[in-house]
């Protein structure tokens, strides 16, 4: 899209002229430069985001992104410094996925170096160095392109998730909260919102309450988030109240959850809490689920030992009682 900054700029220079007539040229051009940076400012923040592919979805063929890249191969071979060259071979590679990200990074970074000057390339860059585990490297990457964007809650979400999983808690706060004061509510922002509060000692108390009132989702969320809490906080019987009323809901509002961990905190907490009839029937659940999941499968093991023992014990006083 188009956009005329003129009407912009003829109101600046009306300004200067008043400035400088009324106030003298030191202090009208103190001023003006003022005004430019705010005017500089206002553009920035009022900025949309480009339109560039960012998932799979959206991506060209695997195939033609080949062809391409077959393309492009003699002409960085007869120019290693061809900056253009360098920053689309990287793009593609990025969109082939994760097993061509260290060539699509080296390529992105040395067309940067060059003076590339896009900003597609940070949030490239950033998803790339978070899926290859250096999280401080993406977040920098991330915070660039939001410098250039702020209002880009895609980007700023991945940043805030980012910050958590790095153990920046404080972090995650300050980004959750600016994408809520951008009018972003919901259920799973919330969610997050209540974790990276709790995880930063601070009360959660309203995220929570806020996220019940979105709804069964949010409800959904509110009792998992708060049974993961307690889980943590090793109140297994408090974690058991909230978990085994997420664990009752079905249907979409369930959606928003890795179910197969749900079912494993809600069974380990009803073993702690002694409750070894309610963790029998969450961790038969979660094996059905996920085969795979070796606490879940050492814990049921450990339970269906003991309960073939009270069976045994149970039979032989039955035994003793006849004779």
């Amino acid at each position: 899209m188009k956009v005329s900054y003129e009407p912009r700029q003829n109101v600046l220079k009306g300004a200067v002229g008043k400035l400088l007539h009324s106030y003298g040229a030191p202090l009208g051009m103190f001023l003006f430069f003022m005004l430019a940076a705010l005017y500089v400012f206002m553009g920035r923040a009022n900025r949309a985001a480009p339109d560039f592919p960012r998932t799979s979805s959206q991506f060209i063929q695997a195939a033609k992104a080949e062809r391409r890249l077959a393309e492009l191969q003699p002409v960085l071979a007869a120019n290693p410094d061809d900056m253009q060259a360098l920053a689309e071979s990287g793009r593609l590679k990025y969109q082939l996925g994760p097993t061509r990200y260290i060539e699509a990074i080296a390529d992105l970074e040395r067309a940067r170096s060059l003076g590339l000057a896009d900003a597609r390339t940070f949030y490239y860059l950033g998803s790339m160095y978070q899926a290859v585990g250096l999280y401080d490297f993406a977040a920098q990457e991330y915070r660039k392109f939001l410098n250039n964007f702020p209002k880009d809650a895609e980007a700023r979400m991945l940043l805030a998730k980012l910050c958590y999983v790095a153990g920046d808690f404080a972090g995650a706060v300050k980004e959750y909260e600016l994408l809520l004061k951008e009018g972003n509510s919901d259920p799973v922002l919330l969610e997050n919102l209540a974790l990276a509060r709790w995880k930063n000692n601070l009360d959660y108390s309203k995220t929570l309450s806020d996220l019940r009132a979105l709804g069964p989702a949010g409800a959904f969320l509110a009792d998992y988030a708060e049974g993961r809490i307690n889980y943590e906080g090793k109140d297994y019987a408090k974690a058991s109240v909230f978990l085994n009323k997420a664990a009752a809901v079905t249907g979409p509002a369930a959606d928003f959850s890795d179910r197969a961990g749900l079912l494993w905190l809600a069974g380990d907490s009803a073993y702690k809490s002694k409750d070894t009839e309610g963790a029998y029937g969450y961790l038969q659940e979660l094996l059905k689920l996920n085969p795979a999941h070796e606490e879940g499968r050492v814990l049921l093991a450990k339970l269906e030992k003991a309960r073939k023992a009270e069976a045994k014990a149970a039979a032989k006083i039955k035994t003793g009682s006849k004779k």
